[in-house]
């Protein structure tokens, strides 16, 4: 019988480095694992199908334990196969897909656990690595790409192993594992001393990477970039699977939202506002600025914007909190959908754009870009009425409008 992950030992890691990454995961529902692009993972943690808010509390609350507590693969199926089953969420059902559809999916099973448990607890414990060997950067600068050469690995991933670049190397914002499902590769500090014990060279991806387009859904035809790296010496080249390319740690720990596509950094947000770091910001344990929602391309032009990216301040959420009581956590956790699926968006004056949603409460929000067009800010937050759609329009030019 092959030996259960333990990936605690295997990797060599505290403990606290990967609970404190995937506890700051917010949620996000999806239908296929493909719909939460590459970096979004980072924060959002999502299992395709589980679209139930009670189905994936409790996976995400079992992956948190297992990492918590080091927990085996066989106690953490032991533990979750009961819970799932009295929800209905076990073996082949048909299921809504969130878009009007259903079909026949494979939900829970002892095989689907054990991919849920080894990828989130591999990608959590590679994230605290980035950020405990980036900590230590100054010391160690150079890093290398680790492969588990047995008859398991697939041939890419081994031809990575032993290959040394730089800290800062753009092979890692792609290529740090895992890079793919049940993938166990892993990443190596070294200090200049030991680079010259082990009679190593460091390695340069300048002009050996490039991206791909990957079709990821054959039913309809989806298509996804990856980064492919070739070896300048071998030839050899080898990229991500879709959902992979990525660098889970530095996605995670430092995140530039500008940087990244439009759809990304929505997706990102999803998640992030609906963990504990925005929970805490709204409680006012945190101070500074938090990232809230992105600008699509029509809306920044509008405003002279030269970034998506949203921020609200502290100062503007505790006025905003004082002024409408009646708002709750709930609501502020809202705002990227707020921004990304306004059924009204109008520009007011030169620099300020404003939003009105209408579901089961009319949302009304405006944002603000600063004088030279870099940072864009959140300024009013408060329920909205059917009498301002009126006065909305009114404000200035009509940017969308499906109400």
């Amino acid at each position: 019988m092959p030996k259960e992950v333990d990936l605690s030992y295997a990797f060599g890691l505290p403990p606290e480095k990967a609970v404190e990454y995937f506890t700051s995961k917010g949620y996000r529902f999806s239908w296929d694992y493909r719909d939460t692009r590459d970096a979004a993972h980072a924060k959002a943690f999502t299992v395709a199908k589980a679209m139930r808010m009670d189905v994936l509390q409790d996976l995400r609350d079992g992956v948190r334990k297992a990492i918590a507590d080091g927990t085996n693969e066989r106690q953490f199926i032991k533990d979750l196969t009961p819970k799932l089953q009295a929800k209905g969420w076990w073996g082949k059902k048909m299921v809504g897909d969130g878009a009007g559809g259903a079909q026949e999916v494979q939900l829970g099973s002892p095989r689907r656990l054990k991919t849920i448990y080894r990828t989130n607890l591999q990608s959590a414990y590679m994230a605290g690595r980035w950020k405990q060997m980036w900590e230590n950067r100054e010391a160690r600068p150079y890093w290398m790409y680790v492969a588990v050469l047995d008859r398991k690995t697939r041939p890419t991933h081994a031809a990575l192993s032993g290959l040394v670049f730089k800290h800062d190397d753009s092979f890692w914002e792609s290529h740090w594992p895992p890079l793919a499902y049940n993938c166990r590769c892993r990443v190596q500090a070294l200090s200049q001393s030991r680079m010259d014990d082990k009679g190593l060279s460091v390695q340069s991806s300048e002009g050996n990477l490039r991206d791909e387009d990957v079709v990821v859904n054959k039913a309809t035809g989806e298509m996804k970039a990856v980064t492919v790296y070739t070896n300048p010496k071998t030839h050899a080249s080898m990229a991500p699977d879709p959902g992979f390319n990525f660098n889970q740690g530095k996605a995670a720990w430092q995140p530039d939202l500008k940087k990244y596509d439009y759809d990304i950094a929505r997706q990102y947000l999803e998640g992030a506002v609906t963990g504990p770091d925005f929970t805490r910001f709204f409680k006012g344990k945190v101070g500074g600025t938090f990232p809230v929602a992105v600008l699509d391309k029509a809306s920044r032009e509008a405003i002279g914007s030269k970034s998506q990216v949203v921020l609200f301040s502290d100062q503007t959420l505790s006025k905003n909190v004082a002024a409408h009581p009646e708002f709750a956590l709930a609501d502020y956790q809202r705002l990227p959908a707020l921004v990304d699926q306004a059924q009204l968006i109008v520009q007011d004056g030169d620099q300020t754009v404003v939003f009105l949603q209408v579901e089961e409460k009319f949302y009304f929000g405006a944002i603000k870009a600063t004088a030279d067009g870099t940072e864009n800010y959140l300024t009013s937050f408060r329920p909205a009425r059917k009498s301002d759609i009126r006065t909305i329009r009114k404000k200035g030019k009509v940017i969308k409008d499906e109400l």
